[in-house]
This record gives C-alpha cells, structure tokens and sequence, in this order.
C-alpha cells in the first residue's frame, strides 16, 4: 500500500471513530448519508459567534489531578457577573483522541502534516535579558524537555527574543533540542545587566532602565504574537511555554500602560486562536534577603522587602499573562523540568463549554469593551481554569 494510501486510510478511520463527537454537544447523531463531523479536536477551543459563545476549562481535584466526568449540570459561566445559560458541555480526552486502533505500521515523521499533531507546543525564550544562571538552567531544563517529554506525534517550535531557535514547526525533537542547546549568554545580557542592576540592593530602574524594561517587554509579547500566529490555523488546544524572568505589569515606579495594553491586546488574540499560555521563570527559588555582597548601611529590613516587592512583581506579569489565557506559571522552582512536567501533564484533556450569550454581547463591529469571565463547578474541592474573557466582536 502507498504512502499516500496509507495516509487517507488512517484519517478516514479516525475520523469514524471520533466522528459522533460534536454531535453530542448539539443533541443530534449524524445519518449515514451524512458527512462525518470532525472531531472535537479538530473544532476551535474558543469560538465567539451572536448565538454562541464556546470556551475551554480544564478542572482539577485538590491534588492536581483531572476530573473528567462532569456534566452541564455540574458548571455555572458568569459573563460581567451575571449568570448564563450553558447550551452544551463536553469532555476532550487529548490522550484518547490519540490512540491509533488502526493496526497500520506507524507513519514516518517526514509523512505527518502539522493538522496530525497530538499536541502543539511552542516555547519562547526570552534569553536577551537573563542572567548568566538563568541561561545554563534554561538550556539545561529545554533540553531535557524536547529530549525526555517531547512524545511521538508532538509538534513543536522554539523561539528566541534574540533571535536563534526553531521558527518553523517540527516533529523532531532532536531539531528542537540542538537550537536549545544553542542558547547563550552573550554581551548583550551583560549591557542588560548593566542597566537594570539594583544599587544597594534595590532594583529602582532609571531612565536606560525604564526604556529597557519596556523593550525587554515588547520583545517578548511580539515574539509570543509570532508563536501564536504560526499555530492558530491548527485544529484542537494548542500552547505557548514562554520561559522568561519576568517583566513588570504595572511598573516599578513608573508608569506602564502601554505594556499593559499590548498584554491585553495579545491575551486576546491568543484567546481567539485557541492558545493557552503557559511561563516558567528560570530563576527559581530566589534568595531576596541580605547576602554578604549587599551594601545596606543599616537599611538590610527595608532593602529585604524592596526586593522581595520586585521579584513579586517581575512574576506578576507572568501570572497576568498565563492566567488569563487558562495557563499557569512555574516560579520559585530549581527544578525546571518538573515544572516542564506540569505543564505537559495539563495538556491531557480539557473541557469545552457552550452557552447561549446576552444580547449584543457580540457583533461584527470593532469593539473594544472587555467582557470578563468566570467559569464556577458545583461540586466542592475541585478547581477549574479557563479564559478570562474576551472582547466582543464576533469571529463568525
């Protein structure tokens, strides 16, 4: 049999196993002389129409695990603050969905096509601004990552704020894990360090501070806009692992709105490409109390705290940033590749939620009125994660 044939065999049999799938979530089973539906993981995560509004959730016990059996019954949207009426609720097992019960012989990587991957995955490096410990842990914890939990059908891509990586997207981890091995620190982080380097300990930016806080900012959102761009024609969840130190939201004194509105601005558009944001600090357990090196002069309480407020608010922007997209953020962890680890474990499944929005939520016009999100499960002791919201303009 052909590569070719082999190839249309393997899709139309997954395509009958899964083809029920949305189905479900209209009440109706498609007639034999029917096309078959494409499965859930094939319809967009996050769709945003007059009638409909569709989101995913990801929901956890007490110990991280994922729950898997709710139903409608069990969840409750709030759109501003005010109740809606959920249409349809269900369940994508991203694992499930993978399962090749074929018997064919497995496809070569150079046959598989980007809308046959099992997970999309692309990380962001914000290398320009790292310190020299940061760099070696970063290449360090990538490099185990592509090498050790990167799976067979897994598509990936590595991008830089300095400009090396993987641009394009690829199934082999070894590509993946030579340009991650490539990360270094290079004089550009010296001048960097130069100027955002606390004096006496407390990291107050001054003007070459200031404007390099916000470039160091705006190279990261951009080249996280690149990532989702080059993914979100991609059927099914797909995620972005930015692994930064952080950047301010709000400014250390300063003021930061434009940032700000970018962040926004790019918490959107991930949103409506169906991307979950996650962010690893590579930093790890920082120390922020008084060392041996600091020149306090009597002030070692309040420089202690300054400190502490500082790094707070570097991970604040990576908190902002994952948290309204459904991700999270790995901080104050020496071990990267268990934070790689929880990430990749939140990829397993995720729910898809639909309900029926108020009238003139939605339109085809320009609209810049955020509308806010919260998803609430009923049953006690259990988590749930999603979108923060999204700005009302319809995308159908």
């Amino acid at each position: 049999m052909g590569l070719f044939s082999l190839l249309e065999v393997r899709r139309v049999r997954r395509l009958c196993l899964l083809a029920c799938g949305f189905a479900v979530l209209l009440g109706t089973v498609p007639e034999a002389q029917q096309p078959a539906p494409l499965r859930p993981a094939d319809q967009p995560v996050f769709r945003l129409s007059v009638s409909l509004v569709q989101l995913d959730a990801v929901v956890t016990d007490k110990q991280g695990r994922h729950v898997t059996t709710l139903g409608r019954d069990d969840f409750e949207v709030y759109q501003d603050g005010r109740p809606q009426p959920i249409v349809a609720v269900s369940y994508v097992d991203s694992d499930d969905g993978w399962v090749d019960t074929s018997g064919l012989p497995p496809l070569p990587v150079e046959a598989l096509k980007p809308e046959d991957a099992r997970r999309v995955i692309a990380v962001v490096v914000d290398d320009q601004r790292m310190s020299f410990e940061s760099i070696y842990y970063a290449r360090r914890g990538i490099g185990q990552f592509f090498d050790r939990q990167f799976q067979p059908g897994d598509l990936g891509m590595l991008v830089t704020t300095s400009g090396t990586g993987v641009s394009q997207l690829t199934y082999s981890p070894k590509v993946l894990k030579a340009a991650s091995s490539r990360l270094r620190y290079s004089l550009w982080n010296v001048q960097a360090a130069s100027a955002l380097a606390p004096v006496d300990g407390v990291s107050f930016f001054g003007v070459e501070g200031n404007f390099l806080e916000r470039t160091f900012a705006e190279s990261a959102i951009l080249r996280i806009a690149d990532a989702i761009s080059a993914v979100k024609k991609l059927p099914g969840r797909k995620s972005v692992v930015l692994v930064s130190e952080g950047f301010s939201v709000y400014g250390f004194g300063w003021d930061n709105s434009y940032i700000r509105e970018m962040l926004q601005r790019l918490v959107d558009r991930s949103n409506r490409a169906g991307v979950v944001i996650y962010a690893v600090d590579p930093r790890g357990l920082v120390v922020t109390g008084i060392t041996a090196a600091d020149n306090v002069r009597g002030g070692g309480a309040g420089v202690a705290a300054m400190r502490s407020a500082a790094l707070r608010e570097s991970q604040d922007g990576l908190r902002f940033v994952t948290g309204e997209t459904g991700g999270f953020a790995v901080v104050n962890s020496n071990d990267l590749g268990l934070g790689f680890g929880r990430i990749m474990a939140d990829q397993r499944g995720y729910y898809l939620i639909g309900y029926q929005p108020e009238a003139g939520t939605l339109t085809f016009k320009s609209d810049r009125q955020f509308r806010k999100l919260k998803i609430k499960v009923k049953p006690k002791g259990l988590r749930v994660r999603t979108r923060a919201g999204f700005y009302g303009q319809a995308t159908e």
